[in-house]
């Protein structure tokens, strides 16, 4: 299925601002065309509803807009393993399973250009073999319409520079009970693949 795109012919480049977060811009210009917006779409990520902006290379990933927000394309096929597998662990394992638990196993960390990821706290992770190399991922982004998508006029406009995890989502005691139960389950539980397992 095509991704539902606006012409954007009329729109001006004017409605975006530049916020100088990168170092390098002319290394990370957007290689995410519209049929790499076709292919995310038909893999579910976005409702038919959203309007996915036209492919515009000319456009940089630290622009900001309050009409439109910019997306990382690289989480959604990495992100969807880690939902999965989550999901499962959470209906067959672990019921009360929650975002305040994250945190407990993982820490937010800078690696440059304002940019964060998610770093194990334990030399064993508890979420296996959801990894991938992707060493065009700078280069990979898009452009949603805000006010097609849900909550998307409460998502950040601008880049978040410091964060901190444990902020965002607090662990209690309940959430590192349900980190720690995961953390007993055998490898071949907290690992991607591709078939879903049973309840036995």
């Amino acid at each position: 299925m095509a991704a539902r795109t606006r012409s954007h012919s009329s729109e001006s480049a004017l409605s975006f601002t530049v916020q100088n977060q990168l170092k390098n811009p002319e290394k990370e210009i957007c290689s995410f065309d519209n049929a790499d917006s076709a292919a995310l779409r038909a893999s579910g990520a976005f409702s038919d509803a959203a309007f996915i902006r036209p492919f515009n290379r000319t456009l940089r990933s630290d622009v900001f807009s309050k009409e439109w927000i910019c997306f990382s394309a690289y989480p959604f096929s990495l992100g969807l393993r880690v939902l999965i597998l989550l999901n499962q662990i959470k209906t067959f394992h672990v019921p009360d399973l929650c975002i305040e638990g994250i945190p407990i196993a993982y820490r937010l960390r800078s690696h440059g250009n304002s940019r964060f990821s998610l770093f194990s706290t334990s030399i064993n992770p508890f979420i296996l073999k959801v990894t991938k190399n992707e060493y065009e991922w700078k280069r990979k982004f898009f452009f949603v319409r805000r006010d097609s998508i849900a909550e998307g006029d409460n998502l950040p406009v601008k880049w978040l520079t410091t964060s901190n995890f444990k902020e965002l989502a607090p662990p209690t005691v309940e959430s590192e009970e349900r980190i720690n139960a995961i953390f007993k389950l055998p490898e071949s539980d907290r690992s991607f693949s591709s078939h879903h397992p049973s309840s036995s």
